[in-house]
């Protein structure tokens, strides 16, 4: 099993150091004859990626020592980030929608600046929580992310998990993030076309 942590104690002269996974957690011993393909000398804040093996006496040290920002980049360039058309087009002509419903007064002419405000919020929020879950820091609650879409941020949102590799594979949070977007939709289009609620009710 691979950890991530950061590098919290280097002593260059020696070749040795130290790795904190967690705030909570006990340093973890490690010698600079466990980097692999070492091309600078490590330096104190790295973040890395290692194994952890115990020794002859009991401790613990960390082994098959890489950079995290060097898998990463190896990661990132066997995948490829594929966007949805069709979603992209349905937000603009969404986005759209409200402008034409604004202009016409049918919703508040400051709610196309508040369902910017939302997306950006959300991007911000996503790239956060991304950059947290790689430092192993405090993580954004997920309900926080729903509740964002559900205000509006959804298409940020899209953009984000498609960006960052976030979020996307989860099969819990993406049911619960699609449905904040029809509720979204249907609400903020129930509330600009007044008569159509009615006009749904008639035929029932």
């Amino acid at each position: 099993m691979r950890y991530q942590g950061k590098l919290v104690k280097w002593y260059d002269d020696k070749g040795f150091g130290f790795i904190r996974a967690t705030i909570d957690s006990k340093d973890v011993f490690l010698h600079i004859s466990e980097f692999q393909k070492l091309k600078k000398r490590p330096a104190i804040g790295e973040l890395l990626t290692y194994e952890i093996v115990q020794d002859n006496k009991g401790r613990f040290r960390a082994v098959n020592v890489s950079y995290l920002s060097t898998e990463l980049l190896i990661k990132k360039s066997n995948e490829e980030t594929k966007f949805s058309i069709s979603f992209l087009i349905f937000f603009l002509i969404f986005t759209c929608f409200i402008v034409e419903r604004s202009f016409n007064g049918f919703l508040s002419i400051f709610f196309p600046l508040i369902f910017i405000g939302s997306n950006l919020v959300t991007f911000l929020f996503y790239y956060q929580d991304k950059t947290s879950a790689i430092r192993n820091d405090w993580r954004t609650p997920e309900s926080t992310l729903h509740m964002l879409s559900l205000l509006g941020g959804w298409g940020a949102a899209y953009l984000a998990q498609k960006l960052f590799r976030h979020k996307h594979k989860k099969m819990s949070f993406m049911l619960v993030y699609k449905i904040t977007i029809i509720l979204n939709c249907l609400g903020i289009i129930f509330y600009a076309v007044p008569d159509l609620y009615t006009s749904l009710l008639s035929y029932f």
